[in-house]
């Protein structure tokens, strides 16, 4: 097994909980580089972690190159040799609703990064129909090992910044994120399928719950409103995982 990005946070996890390949760092906006790796190593499976988040999550030089360019190099490459490739995605390819996301639904992104894992995803599955695309939500540490960037973003607010009490996802344990695609990478299942936390909390109620369990008090977490923000983001997204659950027998923990 080959793991994309596997010095970061979800790479990282996935490669500890499996027999990955060891590989030199190559750049996957460099298909040439890519496709020779591939080529020498000739993986029977590979997990897509890389990804940037550019500019805060917004717009960078970088942005669609890694993300959605780099993704379908990936594919190109994981395709040459006839690999296995479960890519992950993002719930920020929507714009947010009151009901729950299906793997039937479209993307619908707001803000660029999202507009660029809604193309990785495109791009993915048009190279690559037998892929397994993995939407997932904000990743965490489920209250073990080392913290998440949101994490600590929750611990580390700037003079007068606040935690958003109309953004709401479905964070999800890395351990437990990186467990599904490792068992998810065993299978032939192909297309989108959501894997995300089974419960629904503002990044808010987030940074309240990082808050107590480091022994900070939870009150003095500020809040505010993506709505007052003017920032472009996405409000409400939660994702269905039921599918998952049964395809795989998960066991989700809330975090």
């Amino acid at each position: 097994m080959l793991v994309t990005g596997a010095s970061g946070y979800l790479g990282g996890a996935v490669a500890a909980r499996c027999a990955a390949v060891p590989a030199p760092r190559v750049d996957i906006r460099d298909l040439g580089a890519l496709t020779a790796l591939f080529a020498v190593v000739r993986p029977a499976t590979v997990i897509h972690t890389a990804t940037t988040l550019g500019n805060k999550g917004g717009s960078s030089e970088d942005l669609w190159p890694v993300v959605a360019a780099g993704a379908a190099n990936v594919a190109v490459a994981a395709r040459s040799v006839g690999a296995r490739l479960v890519h992950v995605s993002s719930d920020a390819i929507f714009a947010g609703r009151d009901a729950p996301y299906t793997e039937a639904d479209v993307p619908s992104p707001v803000f660029d990064y999202g507009a660029a894992k809604a193309a990785a995803e495109e791009a993915v599955a048009a190279v690559d129909p037998g892929a397994a695309l993995v939407r997932t939500s904000l990743i965490v540490s489920g209250g073990r090992g080392e913290l998440s960037r949101h994490e600590r973003t929750c611990l580390d607010l700037a003079p007068g910044a606040a935690l958003f009490t109309d953004e709401i996802r479905c964070p999800i344990a890395v351990d437990d994120l990186a467990a599904a695609l490792v068992a998810l990478a065993a299978t032939d299942y192909a297309g989108v399928l959501n894997v995300a936390g089974p419960e629904a909390l503002s990044r808010h109620e987030l940074g309240v719950r990082v808050a107590a369990r480091h022994g900070l008090d939870p009150a003095a977490v500020p809040a505010s409103t993506l709505a007052a923000s003017g920032l472009r983001r996405p409000g409400r997204v939660v994702l269905d995982s039921s599918a998952a659950v049964k395809l795989l027998g998960l066991t989700l923990r809330t975090v």
